[in-house]
C-alpha cells in the first residue's frame, strides 16, 4: 500500500506496476497564484485613510524634523549626513507602505502623482544633499538642486481631504 501510494504521488505507474518518472509540475496542483487570484483589498474609507496616512506618515515626518533641526542648530557634518540619509530611508519606506494602499478616490491620484514625481525628487535631493561634503555643501546643493525644491502641494491637497494639518516645514 505504502509503494502504490508512493508511486501516485511521485510518479505515474505503468504496466505491471513499474514507475515511470514524470516531471513533478503534472502530479503537483496549480500554484495558489494560478488557482485563482486574490481579490485587491477595498479602498479606505476617508476616515480609515486619515488615520492610516497619519501613522504611515509619522516616522517620516519625524525624520524630516529632525534633520530641520540639525540645520537650525548647527549640527556636525557626520550627524546631519546620518539623518539626511536616515530621512531618504524613511521616504522610500513612507512610498512602499503608501503604494501597498488602496486610498479613497478623492486622493488616489494625488497619491499616485506624488509617488511618481515629488518622492523620487525629494529622494534625489537628499542624495545630493548627503554627497556634498559638508554642511555648507550641503546648503549649496540644497539651494542649488531643481530636486530640492518644495512641493508640499500634493501632500497638503492630500492632507486637506483628509482634515489632517498641512505637513511640516
Amino acid at each position: 500500500m505504502a509503494a502504490g501510494a508512493t508511486c501516485l504521488l511521485a510518479t505515474a505507474c505503468s504496466g505491471a506496476g513499474s514507475p515511470t518518472a514524470v516531471p513533478l509540475h503534472v502530479v503537483t496542483p496549480a500554484t495558489s497564484a494560478a488557482r485563482s487570484a486574490p481579490a485587491a483589498a477595498p479602498r479606505l474609507t476617508l476616515a480609515q485613510a486619515r488615520a492610516e496616512y497619519s501613522k504611515i506618515s509619522a516616522p517620516f515626518n519625524a525624520s524630516v524634523a529632525t534633520v530641520n533641526q540639525d540645520a537650525r542648530n548647527g549640527a556636525t557634518w557626520d550627524k546631519f549626513k546620518a539623518d539626511v540619509l536616515a530621512a531618504a530611508a524613511a521616504n522610500r519606506t513612507w512610498a512602499r507602505k503608501i503604494r501597498a494602499v488602496r486610498w479613497p478616490v478623492q486622493i488616489q491620484h494625488y497619491v499616485d502623482a506624488m509617488l511618481k514625481t515629488e518622492v523620487p525628487a525629494e529622494i534625489r535631493c537628499y542624495s545630493a544633499v548627503a554627497a556634498a561634503g559638508s554642511l555648507q555643501g550641503a546648503a549649496v546643493a540644497f539651494s542649488g538642486d531643481s530636486a530640492c525644491r518644495d512641493s508640499p502641494g500634493t501632500a497638503d491637497k492630500i492632507r486637506s481631504i483628509l482634515h489632517l494639518p498641512p505637513t511640516i516645514g
